[in-house]
């Protein structure tokens, strides 16, 4: 037997050589999870302390650490959703600092890129909030939530097209869970399929904050109320050592609950506290806590510090590397399992055919227009959400997103989705005006709109505003686009309006000699073109009778009746960031006007003029530059027609509308600067302001002149921009200014 043995052992290596060999090769293969303990990935919630999040990363992966599963709640179901794509933790923060996470927040695009018929709402004091009405049901409804969600969903579909094709979370680079809570039952929803980023919308849904997000027949809200550490989901995945995150935020202590936002903040803090603390306690053996030391230098809504949260992330996970220590691979075996666990640099897809979902009471056309996506060439991100930010401009719809489906005959189709609001597209508006000098006059009105929409298939609208106060006045109008693209239009108006004209003593401003009433009832039709977003020439007709009613001042100064008929030719410019405080772009107007007899006038005269502005930013300071010129010709303007001046900014140091003539002339320099430190923004700020008004345009030089100038502070508040000011003018004239409002007209005929 052993002769046998002997005789056949080269036989016996030679059949073993190839089993040997493969021993060999296997020894040197990279090290499968199935030969090695499985690690997964809990991320906890925590707004932008989330961030904190991608410093661990950076630390499991210099340490050579393999993450087999991950899971995440709200913010960290963004990070960990994003790595599970493939997105480097480099990335993923090269991700961070790129997003706009100011305009992120916001629903509405950006003003400057908002239509002209909607920039010119701006013209009234009203404020943005706008509860919608529901004629069907004859009901008034608050939205659903400050942030529906527009441009962080367009976000997250940006960031996770590479894995746009994957239905089944498992089948990404690293399997992959979002926690979300039932908005009914209060349960946590696991979210392991379906579209990516509508998964991870639905996990950081914050209740109130941003709207809930319905996934088949169930209504989900933040994840972070029912499971804001996903321990025992990772647990389920096949872990078996698990690294948890916990960047949930502090409690208040008692002297830190002084009203209701905080009340409510550690409301929210409680409950995400406690069923973190479950989940912690479900930590046990090899598993690891990382908590990384935020404190109080970052808060859930510090979305200005995440680079800082970043790197406090680091330094959390590096004071965790000993009990990391031992969870990692070979470097030759981990650089093998990153280049299969990383993005390959996959092109956009190509787009074959587009289809549109409008589940609103707008024509198709309003939509397909706004669209212009070439087939046959790769997405163009950038320029598909500028062309879904003109379609949600519509001011109709709750949600516009897309998606990419693969068709049965292996064609990649655009899919855009437009919903109607669901608490109404028609709304209401309410505003307070107020302006108020030292010495003077003071104006106070209050005012609320009313606004159908949308009245036909080419969303036109119905307005109607009424006006109580000093002013008090009744107007409808109806605005109608004649075509998809809102480029031609038509705009009736018809009401009763009044304003206050003061007349003042020469040279004593803080002595009103007379105030009328001037008081309008008419209408007017006007035609015109809308230039994209940024301009509007328009073409009117207007027809009013008139009153000038004397409310106090001389007997001998009498009342008296007009009749207004014009034709004037008008031009808007607007592309200004913000109508409060803008930090960049042009404002401006010009108009001519014709008012004739034969047309319904009492008098006969001409007037034309403009009227621009010029906002430009550095760092946090801003200057304001405008021109103001406008004059009357062909005929003596009655009182009503004549250009007014002064006022808060409007040469300063005069009361409002102090001075009056057939011609006009006012340049302005007005200088601000930021000094925001909490949630309402604040500014300091001066102006110097020369100009004049003239009966004659003979009258009109440099040597008659009138110059003022000003210092102030302004808050952008919810119900409008406040000013407290002082104005000083040559001559000896100062006033103390109190305004709600814009104080500065965007219409050149003022």
């Amino acid at each position: 037997m052993q002769l046998r043995s002997i005789k056949h052992r080269p036989r016996v290596l030679l059949l073993l050589a190839p089993v040997l060999v493969l021993g060999l090769l296997i020894s040197t293969a990279p090290v499968d999870a199935a030969e090695r303990p499985k690690i997964g990935l809990a991320l906890s919630g925590g707004g932008a302390r989330g961030a904190a999040h991608v410093g661990v990363l950076k630390v499991l992966e210099k340490m050579g650490i393999p993450v087999d599963y991950v899971a995440g709640t709200s913010m960290g179901a963004v990070i960990g959703g994003l790595y599970a794509t493939g997105m480097s933790p480099a990335q993923i923060e090269a991700t961070i600092e790129e997003i706009d996470w100011t305009a992120i927040f916001q629903d509405e695009p950006q003003r400057q890129d908002r239509r002209i018929h909607r920039k010119l709402d701006d013209n009234d004091y009203l404020m943005s909030a706008r509860p919608g009405v529901n004629e069907e049901k004859r009901e008034v409804n608050l939205v659903p939530a400050l942030i529906q969600g527009h441009r962080l969903d367009l976000a997250l579909r940006r960031y996770t097209l590479p894995a746009r094709s994957i239905q089944d979370f498992d089948d990404l680079k690293i399997p992959f869970r979002a926690v979300a809570t039932d908005a009914v039952t209060g349960e946590a929803v696991i979210l392991g399929s379906g579209d990516l980023a509508t998964s991870i919308r639905a996990s950081m849904a914050v209740p109130a904050a941003f709207a809930p997000v319905e996934i088949g027949d169930q209504l989900l809200i933040d994840g972070g109320l029912a499971m804001n550490l996903p321990v025992s989901v990772v647990r389920d995945m096949g872990a078996d050592i698990i690294i948890a995150v916990d960047v949930g935020g502090p409690r208040r202590d008692r002297e830190e609950i002084n009203n209701v936002l905080q009340m409510l903040d550690q409301v929210m803090s409680l409950v995400t506290w406690r069923n973190t603390q479950e989940q912690i306690a479900e930590l046990h053996g090899r598993d690891v806590l990382i908590t990384p030391p935020l404190g109080r230098e970052v808060t859930a809504a510090d979305f200005n510090k995440m680079l800082e949260a970043i790197a406090i992330g680091e330094r959390g996970a590096q004071e965790q590397e000993v009990a990391l220590a031992g969870l990692e691979i070979p470097a030759a075996r981990y650089a093998a399992y990153l280049d299969g666990q990383r993005l390959t640099g996959k092109p956009m897809p190509i787009v074959d055919r587009v289809r549109v979902e409008n589940r609103s009471r707008l024509a198709d056309a309003v939509i397909t227009d706004r669209l212009d996506v070439p087939l046959g060439e790769p997405l163009d991100p950038d320029a598909l959400e500028a062309q879904i930010d003109r379609i949600f401009d519509q001011d109709n719809f709750e949600s516009v997103h897309y998606r990419l489906e693969e068709t049965p005959d292996d064609k990649t189709e655009l899919v855009i989705s437009a919903n109607e609001k669901s608490w109404g597209t028609s709304s209401l508006q309410a505003g307070i005006e107020l302006s108020s000098a030292s010495g003077g006059d003071s104006r106070f009105n209050v005012g609320a709109a009313y606004t159908m929409a949308p009245v036909n298939a080419l969303n036109a609208e119905w307005r109607t505003f009424l006006q109580a106060g000093e002013e008090p006045g009744l107007v409808t109008e109806l605005y109608q686009p004649l075509d998809p693209l809102e480029r031609w239009y038509v705009e009736a108006t018809a009401g009763y309006f009044t304003e206050s004209l003061t007349l003042f003593e020469p040279e004593k401003s803080d002595n009103p000699s007379a105030k009328y009433l001037i008081s309008r009832l008419g209408g007017s039709l006007e035609g015109g073109r809308n230039f994209g977003n940024w301009g509007r020439l328009g073409l009117k007709y207007a027809r009013y009778a008139g009153d000038a009613d004397l409310r106090y001042g001389d007997p001998g100064m009498r009342g008296y009746g007009f009749d207004e008929g014009s034709l004037g030719l008008s031009f808007y410019l607007d592309t200004l960031d913000s109508a409060n405080f803008p930090r960049r772009g042009w404002i401006g107007s010009a108009f001519a006007l014709t008012s004739r007899t034969e047309i319904g006038a009492s008098e006969n005269y001409d007037q034309a003029g403009f009227n621009l502005l010029k906002a430009q930013s550095w760092g946090k300071n801003t200057l304001l530059t405008g021109i103001r010129m406008a004059g009357s010709f062909g005929g003596q303007e009655p009182d009503q027609a004549f250009y007014r001046l002064g006022g808060f900014l409007n040469l300063s140091g005069f009361n409002q509308d102090e001075l009056s003539g057939g011609n006009v002339g006012l340049a302005r320099i007005i200088y601000m600067r930021n000094l925001t430190t909490g949630l309402v923004n604040t500014y300091a700020g001066g102006s110097l302001e020369a100009g004049n008004v003239w009966e004659q345009r003979s009258e009109i030089n440099g040597d008659n002149l009138r110059f003022g100038s000003s210092l102030f502070l302004g808050a952008d508040t919810f119900i409008g921009p406040i000013y407290l000011g002082y104005g000083y003018a040559d001559g000896g004239f100062g006033a103390l200014y109190l305004m709600l409002g814009r104080p500065w007209s965007t219409r050149s005929s003022d």
